[in-house]
């Protein structure tokens, strides 16, 4: 499949015409060649305002030397690459190219998808969500009865963004295999187990696309950047159908930087599991706490007695906020947070742990009476300060 008009029969009929005006197009493939005279760009010749550094042409559309570096890295072939700002770009382009507003349908999963269900709301495109099964398993079957002629794209994410748990390979590949649609995998998180990444489906399915993310622990999310695998004839549509400059020059050389030290990011991931170990540890041993689950990412999911009272103290209290997952079928009572520094880590556990006594009614008592207190004295130090000493 080295043709991109291989793939037409799956695009609609704005978008094949689109592809092939692009095609049809000039290449400006030139255009960022060192030592070319560029006087085609309307862009200024005489630098960048505020700084030494010069940033007044626009990015390597094409982000040659990154796609090189991500196709020595992950040993897939440059023309499999596709970049964009952020995995979220990259899953609105999905959208926009595969589907037809107000006719095709997209199947994904609960337990999160909320980037999924917002880009398919503004492309007019209609979600299906199915509920997992059991452990948190994709419902192969139910998802094999959904699927109808208006079905084009079927989403993942692996692991699952709340859970943080992935999926049994074999029942994706199972999804892919036979579905005439485009299956999208998102391991925006599998950096923290890429033993589990399904990059090798790329070369099995033609019609698979792998997203990955930069914006996790590679610590780039400042400066977004997602990547989308797949076989040639998507990537070429994907390519002409994303805005041409949307991954800027910093994020292009800190992605490339990041790659030369790679080994850097495995210590961050290792850090951040052992981590993670010894928080689910420490929290599954208080009262408050029912419930931690097993997790494959930098989060934990934790069920807690009463998740409102547990989000509010945290927030109001201890100046910490969570990830409320109770609102999610299947997630009653569930929190997520996300691992870090130690000091961090220690800083939730203690609030978690001193909740229940903080919460009593003569702790909540003595609380309101100090309140009380020090509004009073502030006060008074507004009158004296207004009538002096011996008033």
């Amino acid at each position: 499949m080295e043709n991109p008009n291989e793939i037409f029969p799956k695009l609609p009929r704005h978008i094949r015409k689109l592809v092939k005006d692009k095609l049809d197009s000039p290449d400006f493939s030139l255009e960022n060649k060192e030592g070319l005279l560029n006087l085609h760009n309307t862009y200024s010749k005489f630098g960048t305002v505020g700084t030494d550094e010069e940033f007044n042409l626009a990015p390597d559309r094409l982000a040659l030397k990154l796609k090189n570096e991500l196709a020595s890295h992950e040993k897939m072939n440059v023309n499999q690459i596709c970049i964009g700002n952020g995995a979220d770009e990259l899953l609105n382009l999905v959208i926009r190219t595969f589907c037809n507003p107000h006719q095709d349908k997209i199947l994904c999963f609960s337990g999160g998808n909320q980037r999924i269900l917002h880009y398919a709301g503004m492309n007019a495109v209609e979600v299906e969500e199915l509920d997992l099964e059991g452990d948190f398993e994709l419902p192969v079957f139910d998802v094999k009865r959904a699927i109808t002629e208006h079905t084009k794209v079927i989403f993942i994410e692996n692991p699952n963004q709340i859970v943080g748990k992935c999926y049994a390979s074999f029942d994706i590949v199972d999804l892919a295999v036979g579905f005439d649609g485009v299956v999208v995998i998102d391991e925006s998180a599998i950096d923290y187990d890429s033993e589990k990444s399904l990059l090798s489906m790329v070369e099995l399915c033609s019609n698979v696309i792998i997203v990955q993310s930069f914006c996790r622990a590679w610590g780039l999310a400042g400066l977004p950047l997602g990547i989308a695998y797949s076989q040639k004839p998507i990537i070429s549509v994907l390519n002409l159908m994303k805005p041409p400059f949307s991954v800027n020059v910093m994020t292009q050389r800190m992605a490339v930087k990041a790659l030369y030290v790679s080994e850097q990011k495995d210590r961050i991931v290792q850090k951040t599991i052992e981590e993670r170990e010894q928080v689910k540890s420490l929290l599954q041993n208080l009262p408050l706490v029912k419930k931690v689950y097993d997790s494959q990412t930098n989060t934990l999911l934790i069920q807690v007695e009463n998740s409102e009272e547990v989000i509010n103290y945290l927030k109001n209290e201890e100046q910490i906020l969570v990830f409320d997952a109770s609102h999610i079928k299947g997630f009653e009572n569930c929190i997520r947070i996300t691992i870090g520094p130690g000091i961090n880590n220690m800083r939730l556990v203690k609030a978690i742990k001193d909740l229940p006594r903080n919460t009593s009614a003569g702790h909540l008592f003595w609380r309101s009476v100090g309140r009380t207190l020090r509004k009073a004295s502030l006060y008074l130090g507004v009158f004296r300060k207004m009538f002096g000493p011996g008033s």
